[in-house]
């Protein structure tokens, strides 16, 4: 049991907060500066981990169903940005209605620093690497050359194996360190008090959209409906238990493949979208970025700030790697950049998210398995002809 991710940062944030008081200053500093160096390291390989995946995942298409893949690919785009332009409609309507009046956040006194920071410089940024990711891929997609396909396989194999051998073990260390931090600053209170209603928001918000996507699979048959969401939930809490989408893809698979009766089809689409369609982080981060910018007295953005992040945040799904805070990693360029986040709440989301990244990959498997019955749906109804699936 202690050897489960989930039960480890619940561990470690009772640790922190319990520990909190018996520590001074500099020991919290040295947890929180232990915290900073592994996101230091994982901010100077994202280039890496974004460009390796999306390269190889474009790459890796041209061998199954083209016209299918490619239609899939357009509905993955379509439904990820109408989920994040619902996600900013939720946040600006309902947020200013939810967090409490003062100054929030802001009030907070940053008084906990790093002993040191390492610096690693950044050789290509993050949304640069995503681009150079696309046309690298398409271009070797139509130039066929075996060594740029093998190349791109390995790359992503060693950045997977460097985040599931040597980051993702080391998340307790990372979360422990700052729920220290903001603990000691009372970031952590004042979050429980102003925000455990917007978290409650953003749970009901997931689990009545996954509704509405079982209920239009179901076409509107309640009998059908919960026989749908009976048959996915053994995947929904595999999810939930090991915080991956691609860990829990063979059990998505065979509760998929349950639901619509085509073994062939499932195969498809199932493991392609594992990785790049994922209604949880679509509603979860986009409202998460929101409140914290609300808490903070900072401005939401406007709509067409916005637009440009949602572009950014689609195309961005196409290089997450579906592993434990996967969907958060590739994100906080995205969202520092284009969502006007600090650093520091930059920082905070994280290990909000991180916390709460079993509920979400829950919600990511549930909707895969939804996404690919109403994918079969429009197929059927567009007569595209299924070829090469196996």
């Amino acid at each position: 049991m202690l050897k489960s991710l989930p039960v480890q940062l619940i561990i470690a944030i009772l640790a922190a907060y319990f520990l909190s008081a018996l520590f001074n200053l500099e020991t919290i500093r040295f947890f929180f500066t232990i915290s900073c160096s592994l996101k230091e390291i994982l901010m100077g390989i994202l280039p890496l981990v974004i460009f390796s995946y999306i390269t190889a995942a474009i790459l890796s298409m041209e061998q199954r169903a083209p016209l299918l893949i490619l239609g899939i690919l357009a509905l993955v785009t379509l439904s990820n940005a109408l989920t994040v332009l619902i996600s900013y409609g939720i946040g600006v309507n309902l947020l200013p209605l939810l967090t409490f009046e003062g100054g929030g956040l802001s009030e907070i006194k940053d008084s906990v620093t790093p002993l040191l920071t390492l610096s690693i410089p950044e050789i290509l940024a993050p949304d640069q690497s995503l681009l150079c990711g696309i046309v690298v891929g398409l271009i070797f997609s139509f130039i066929k050359v075996p060594m740029v396909t093998t190349l791109a396989q390995n790359m992503r194999h060693y950045m997977t194996m460097f985040l599931q051998k040597a980051f993702i073990p080391l998340l307790p260390f990372y979360v422990f360190g700052f729920i220290l931090k903001m603990e000691y600053e009372g970031t952590l209170s004042i979050l429980v008090k102003s925000s455990g209603h917007v978290f409650g928001l953003l749970w009901i918000v997931v689990i009545l959209y996954l509704a509405l996507l079982y209920f239009m699979a179901s076409g509107f048959q309640t009998s059908r409906f919960f026989e749908l969401v009976r048959n996915m939930l053994p995947a929904g809490i595999t999810g939930f238990s090991t915080m991956s989408s691609a860990a829990t893809m063979p059990v998505t698979v065979a509760a998929t493949e349950k639901n619509m009766g085509d073994e062939q089809f499932a195969d498809l689409v199932i493991p392609t979208t594992v990785n790049i369609h994922l209604i949880g982080d679509a509603l979860a981060i986009p409202i998460l970025a929101l409140a914290v910018l609300s808490l903070s007295g900072m401005p939401l953005p406007t709509f067409e700030n916005y637009l440009l992040f949602t572009l950014y945040f689609c195309l961005a799904k196409f290089s997450v790697a579906g592993i434990p805070g996967g969907g958060i990693i590739v994100m906080l360029p995205i969202l520092q950049k284009y969502l006007s986040l600090t650093p520091e709440m930059a920082s905070l989301m994280t290990t909000i998210y991180i916390v709460q990244d079993p509920i979400f990959t829950s919600a990511n498997v549930m909707g895969n398995g939804a996404f690919a019955l109403l994918v079969r749906k429009i197929t059927r109804q567009k007569q595209v002809e299924v070829w090469n699936c196996k």
